[in-house]
């Protein structure tokens, strides 16, 4: 009698084990803690939309492009002097689209991602070889028809042309008024196309010290 009464027991110990089991894995709806992740991923790159377009409206004559990624990690107490703040993360990367015509370098293309008052704005800057701003254009944005046609006036873009980072380290430089309602966004374009200028020629600087560049073809 004592091995079927040792064979229960351990039946009942199992079946037991297994109800406890049951009742700590958590169910399919149930929300398990987990520690947040201390790895800061940087936004995606803003993408160049109309590559064709905007080189014949910038660089007329150029025959091509290359793209490349600088990497500005090794140079975040210069970015931090420059900028007057903390670099975002995706500023810690910046995409330079080099513009030709056959083997001399016209200047180069810069895309970025602001915030608007209405949504996301996508900037692109077009600058010599020398750091100059030679255009500017707004490949998207939200903002309402009254802001938009604002922002997008020819009056208003254009007095960026000319334009160099140094220009933005005492005070900013003088711009056309917009609307009042207009105020928030342009002002975020205005602090786009300063922190382009200042991490191209961050990035520039720091490619003579060996900062590493990934090509794109």
């Amino acid at each position: 009698m004592r091995l079927p009464l040792l064979q229960g027991g351990l039946v009942v110990v199992g079946l037991l084990g297994g109800a406890c089991w049951l009742a700590k894995r958590p169910s399919a709806g149930e929300v398990v803690f987990e520690p947040r992740s201390q790895i800061l991923e940087p936004a995606p790159l803003c993408p160049w939309r109309q590559p064709e377009a905007d080189l014949h409206r910038f660089f007329p004559g150029a025959t091509r492009w290359q793209s490349e990624i600088r990497v500005l990690s090794g140079q975040l107490l210069e970015l931090r002097r420059r900028l007057g703040r903390d670099p975002q993360p995706e500023e810690l990367a910046l995409q330079v689209h080099r513009v030709f015509r056959n083997s001399e370098e016209l200047g180069a293309v810069l895309v970025r991602c602001v915030h608007g008052e209405y949504g996301a704005i996508e900037i692109v800057l077009a600058i010599d070889p020398q750091g100059t701003v030679v255009g500017l254009e707004l490949q998207r944005q939200r903002e309402p028809a009254a802001i938009a046609a604002a922002l997008t006036s020819p009056d208003w873009l254009g007095a960026f042309r000319g334009l160099r980072a140094t220009d933005f380290t005492a005070a900013a430089p003088s711009l056309p008024a917009v609307p009042a309602q207009a105020r928030s966004s342009a002002d975020a374009i205005a602090d786009g196309v300063r922190s382009l200028l200042i991490l191209h020629q961050t990035a520039q600087a720091g490619a003579t010290d060996g900062a590493p560049i990934h090509q794109q073809r």
